[in-house]
């Protein structure tokens, strides 16, 4: 039995953390059938359409599927994701027009008040202008599109087309919890429907207890011992960043369970200290581990209530 939670406990701080803490996309770098790494797209209609008049990474200039008269637009560099208008049939052959097309960011992890994704957007355009509109959703299941219940705002313009205008999704209803946030393109196009391009995302996610107590530049990656130890029902953990990484500090429990994730986000060179507070755990012994790119260490603590 000894053997069989040892291997589960290395196996536990050998893998990957599974959330990303602060992040930006403008979709550089993507070509036209990818999507950046655990982001989702869905076409929710109920008939087939040009899978390249959904959600699609394109370069500024190039052509629009469906429009002949404009061009792809970005607000910065050279590529955003956009989703055109559409028309089609049904299984009857009866016209189909209101699209229902999903873009899905990948999970998100709240950590504390103050959370909040920022994103630029334009909508509509052409020559009446037609309209376009985008609902923004959350879901805290998964990226399919039925499991987006919590309605946010549904954001609607005419133009003029290429006209970028930023946008704010709070997220401190969800502190503690993971969700995914989902844009709906769902426009009837019998009249309306053009283009709406979505760029330049940025998740803002503040983490609580942590302190730079240095902008010092480290000579290495340390992980001290913390102090107090034994504790009841908080200690200091402080540790050294090097070089600018993604630094992760999580805790295990003695059976190798993770029950706190303290810090995963990236990090410049300095000395910080993270005060942990195990009020709602029991007794006993635990162990923290900070990985920083290849440096991985473990130590143990012990709470004594």
């Amino acid at each position: 039995m000894k053997k069989i939670l040892l291997i589960l406990f290395t196996a536990l701080l050998t893998s990957g953390s599974i959330y990303s803490q602060n992040w930006t996309e403008g979709f550089e770098g993507l070509d036209s059938l990818s999507l950046p790494a655990g982001w989702s797209k869905y076409n929710n209609a109920s008939f087939p359409i040009d899978p390249m008049t959904n959600w699609t990474v394109r370069d500024s200039g190039s052509s629009l599927p469906g429009l002949s008269t404009s061009l792809a637009k970005s607000h910065s560099g050279i590529k955003s994701c956009g989703v055109s208008w559409w028309s089609s049939v049904d299984t009857t052959g009866a016209p189909s027009t209101v699209a229902d097309a999903w873009l899905v960011t990948k999970r998100i992890h709240v950590w504390a008040a103050g959370a909040y994704l920022s994103y630029w957007m334009t909508l509509g355009g052409g020559s009446l202008p037609y309209l376009d509109s985008v609902q923004i959703w959350i879901s805290t299941t998964d990226s399919l599109p039925g499991s987006f219940t919590h309605y946010i705002e549904t954001i609607a313009d005419r133009g003029p087309y290429g006209e970028f205008n930023q946008n704010f999704v709070p997220l401190d209803d969800y502190i503690g919890q993971t969700v995914w946030i989902g844009f709906r393109y769902n426009t009837d196009c019998t009249s309306d429907g053009y283009f709406a391009q979505v760029d330049d995302f940025e998740l803002t996610n503040p983490v609580i207890g942590i302190t730079p107590i240095s902008n010092e530049i480290p000579r290495s990656f340390e992980l001290k011992q913390n102090y107090p130890n034994p504790f009841n029902p908080v200690t200091n953990i402080e540790f050294s960043v090097a070089k600018t990484r993604n630094v992760n500090l999580v805790i295990y429990n003695s059976v190798g369970q993770l029950v706190a994730t303290l810090v995963n986000q990236e990090l410049k060179p300095g000395t910080y200290k993270y005060d942990f507070n195990a009020s709602g755990l029991p007794s006993g012994s635990y162990y923290y581990r900070l990985t920083a790119g290849d440096f991985v260490k473990t130590n143990k603590m012990i709470l004594v209530k």
